[in-house]
């Protein structure tokens, strides 16, 4: 009987060291993969850190900043000089979108707004229907279309005396049911207008 009793209390004293020593391994392993994970996020945090500088680091060295129309418009994207002063108006029907791009200022006087580097227009139009407005001046001789592509869009450039007494030069992008307009009305801003046209991305 005493060797039965001191039999089962070594058991006990075995299975408890047992327990002990497997309760110990296990939260050793816990805190190792707790650290793994730690150092994981902490990992993952210092590469997007670094993602984040790189990024912020070029859009400082870029001379230009960028507007982004609504999804529902196509998320077209107008890249402009940094310097410039920008007015949008967005709405769900006829003219989408009504962004108007200028060095410092857009200026209006008396309800009229002045003469501006760039003006870009999605307008809920087919191409055809809108050109067909300038058919009459080109066949004249009072303007001068030619083709142009932007953004790998095939579209038509348009100069020459405009009935609007601003309009310098056109650019129209057909954009599926739609136009996109690029507008210069002060020719100052010419050269402007053309890197503009060069950085637009559109989604055909």
């Amino acid at each position: 009987m005493i060797i039965l009793v001191v039999l089962l209390a070594l058991g006990a004293v075995g299975f408890g060291i047992m327990a002990i020593t497997f309760y110990n391994q296990a939260q050793t392993a816990e805190q190792s993969v707790d650290r793994q994970k730690a150092q994981a996020v902490a990992a993952a945090i210092q590469v997007q850190k670094t993602n984040d500088d790189a990024a912020y680091a070029k859009a400082s060295e870029s001379p230009f900043r960028s507007y982004t129309a609504p999804v529902g418009d196509g998320s077209f994207v107008i890249n402009f000089p940094k310097d410039w002063d920008g007015w949008v108006d967005e709405e769900q029907s006829g003219t989408n979108v009504d962004l108007i791009l200028n060095p410092d200022f857009v200026q209006v006087s008396a309800g009229v707004n002045g003469l501006a580097g760039c003006v870009v227009k999605l307008i809920e139009e087919e191409s055809s229907q809108y050109m067909s407005q300038y058919a009459s001046y080109v066949q004249e001789g009072q303007m001068h279309q030619a083709n142009i592509t932007v953004s790998g869009i095939q579209g038509y450039d348009l100069t020459g005396q405009f009935s609007d007494n601003r309009t310098t030069r056109m650019v129209v992008i057909p954009v599926r049911d739609k136009v996109l307009v690029f507008t210069n009305e002060n020719a100052k801003y010419a050269d402007e207008f053309d890197e503009i046209l060069a950085q637009a991305k559109i989604n055909p």
